[in-house]
């Protein structure tokens, strides 16, 4: 197979000069210019983005993955059957070896206060002067700003209300309350108006390890989230002249519009910012993940091209395999009698992992017609969110297929498989059961993307997905994580509030979005 690499932008030329970081010790890793004590912008930044790769994959915690049944586990599949219920405020970056007590920080501790940290200090007019030399103090500022707003949407997402407004008061404030999901998505938007609206024509931030400083690029990410987040919103807005609907259209706009434009967290072949999954799969020589068989076995009913882009046949049957979900022996299935991922998506350092994709805002796009958001055909962006999807996972147009013919001949037949695929009875567009199949194909192209897809399926409520056979928690699967165990004696007050606003501190208590 050719080796696969997933299409979009992203820049990885800075990283190697910023290698230093691992730890994400920021306090070592530079001095300020009038404050020796003080880490540098740069530092910060990096650190920032480094530890943001646990949002994107597995390593941060497998779980979102198995909860949408992408994949099952192959030994240890306690997580599958929804084991751990409580979820401490932590993250681990690129490289990081999970063993080691420094591979995984504290999301407030270190990349929440670090952008914190690049938005005073740009700020404060005794030291933004000096700050200036890392990139204009505006740009500085929005940078900070947008992934401030990534990582605590990526952050409510799980949880649902969390210690925000008051979550940085340090020894003043021990104890924050918890603020609701909607006043935090509310304070996020604002985030990233205020980041669009003061980006300057200076230059963007050292340490950046996304984009290179590239501002038109920061820009774009910003809509491209703000209308993600939107959408998210959809059941709890449903007017097409209210808030989620206007929020929508003001940044529709500027989003990616192609899949040229696919948002890629970069990786390149250094432990301190390679793929997380090539950690696990080659440097621990772990085998916990399999593609599990509902996905397998949907691909194969339709004869998906994806499917080889996603996975490796199983060696011993050379045919795609998953492994059935949530069963408690799954340990006694030979690992070559499944499908792992692809080898390009797991074993390669340098694979990227997409943060947006056009293929999943197309199917916003398909979605907000559906909703009255916008004008526009539904079907016609439903079926270029599929195609963006395959052009994506470079799925080839054209199929040579050899038939034989009764005079003993082979006759040669250019199949388009991307309109094959769109014929599918299963595929081809329904307007009556349209936000169904947006669903369903939303889904399959958020292979990779597990947070996401664990986001839209539970605010989407398609496809039906049987919780695991063997369920070590509950009935049903999982919508959110539990908060840490220690809070509720570490901050009772907050926890508390929380708890009785929000509902039962569990695995199954439904966020303020999911309807």
């Amino acid at each position: 197979m050719k080796k696969l690499i997933l299409k979009g932008f992203a820049v990885t030329a800075i990283i190697a000069s910023l290698v230093s970081c691992e730890s994400y010790d920021f306090g070592s890793t530079s001095d300020n210019l009038n404050n020796p004590s003080d880490p540098l912008p740069p530092s910060l930044l990096t650190g920032a983005q480094g530890s943001l790769s646990g949002a994107l994959s597995l390593n941060s915690t497998a779980t979102p993955s198995l909860y949408v049944q992408h994949l099952s586990q192959t030994q240890y599949t306690e997580e599958s059957r929804y084991q751990t219920i409580n979820f401490n405020w932590n993250i681990t970056g690129s490289g990081a070896d999970p063993t080691k007590p420094e591979a995984t920080v504290s999301l407030y501790n270190k990349p929440l206060q670090a952008l914190k940290t690049i938005i005073d200090i740009n700020s404060d007019p005794t030291t933004k002067e000096a700050m200036a030399a890392y990139g204009s103090n505006n740009n500085q500022i929005a940078v900070a700003k947008i992934m401030w707003a990534y990582y605590f949407q990526w952050m409510t997402d799980r949880w649902g209300m969390l210690p925000y407004t008051e979550a940085f008061g340090g020894v003043q404030q021990p104890y924050p309350k918890y603020d609701s999901q909607e006043s935090i998505y509310k304070d996020l938007f604002d985030k990233i108006d205020e980041a669009v609206a003061q980006m300057d024509g200076g230059s963007g931030p050292d340490g950046d390890i996304i984009f290179n400083g590239n501002m038109s690029q920061w820009k774009k990410f910003a809509n491209t989230l703000k209308m993600n987040m939107a959408i998210r919103l959809a059941k709890v807005y449903p007017s097409p002249t209210g808030y989620a609907a206007t929020k929508f259209n003001e940044a529709m706009g500027g989003a990616i519009s192609s899949v040229s434009e696919n948002i890629m967290y970069p990786c390149i072949d250094n432990d301190s910012f390679d793929n997380p999954y090539q950690d696990d799969y080659v440097d621990a020589g772990r085998t916990d993940e399999c593609l599990s068989d509902v996905l397998v076995d949907k691909m194969l009913a339709t004869n998906d091209p994806r499917l080889p882009m996603f996975g490796e046949p199983a060696e011993s049957s050379g045919t795609f395999v998953g492994l059935q979900y949530g069963w408690a022996d799954a340990g006694s299935i030979p690992n070559a009698d499944v499908s792992f991922m692809n080898n390009d998506l797991i074993l390669e350092s340098t694979t990227s992992l997409p943060m947006f994709t056009y293929a999943q805002i197309a199917f916003n796009k398909a979605e907000a017609v559906l909703l009255g958001w916008i004008p526009g055909n539904a079907q016609t962006y439903y079926e270029e969110a599929i195609l963006a999807s395959m052009e994506q996972w470079e799925v080839e147009p054209i199929r040579i297929d050899e038939i034989p013919q009764p005079d003993g001949t082979i006759l040669e037949v250019e199949v388009d498989v991307y309109d094959e695929y769109l014929n599918r009875p299963e595929v081809t567009f329904d307007a009556a059961n349209a936000m169904n199949q947006i669903a369903e194909q939303k889904w399959l192209a958020l292979f990779y993307q597990p947070y996401e897809a664990w986001a839209e399926w539970r605010r989407l409520d398609y496809p039906v997905l049987t919780p695991a056979v063997d369920a070590l928690t509950g009935n049903s699967i999982p919508v959110r994580h539990a908060y840490p165990s220690n809070e509720p004696t570490q901050n009772k007050v907050g926890y508390d509030a929380a708890v009785a606003a929000q509902g039962t501190d569990d695995l199954f208590t439904k966020l303020w979005w999911d309807k």
